[in-house]
């Protein structure tokens, strides 16, 4: 933190530190006063922030408090947020659809090609009938 409070740069005033977090215990309490240890985790040291995946035991409204230790550099503090944890989703089912058979390449070829020699019969009949 001596870069907030002594401005110095963010990694020393030499260049040659690098930041590192500080330690967070995670507790969770659920609307029934139970309290669970969620664990601890450590701070990214440039931002402060930090993450931990946890499963609630079970469907209830709980209170999250992160304790931030004390260090050299930071003195300790706490925070808190909530969260609501309803019940899992239940599977979705996808019907399975139909599928649409196309004929084959040939087909379209064979078509076009008499399409094609149609066009050029009906084009010298025209022809030969001005003369």
């Amino acid at each position: 933190m001596e870069h907030i409070h002594l401005q110095t740069s963010i990694n020393g005033l030499w260049g040659n530190e690098t930041p590192t977090g500080v330690p967070v215990f995670l507790t969770a309490i659920g609307s029934d006063n139970t309290v669970y240890d969620i664990g601890t985790v450590v701070t990214n040291g440039y931002y402060g922030t930090f993450n931990k995946a946890w499963t609630p035991p079970k469907e209830d409204d709980y209170q999250i408090i992160a304790t931030f230790a004390r260090d050299e550099s930071y003195g300790s503090s706490e925070a808190s947020t909530a969260i609501s944890v309803g019940p899992a989703p239940t599977k979705v089912v996808i019907p399975e659809q139909p599928t649409i058979s196309l004929p084959p390449t040939e087909t379209y070829i064979i078509g076009a090609t008499i399409a094609i020699i149609i066009a050029i019969a009906v084009v010298g009949m025209l022809i030969l009938r001005k003369k």
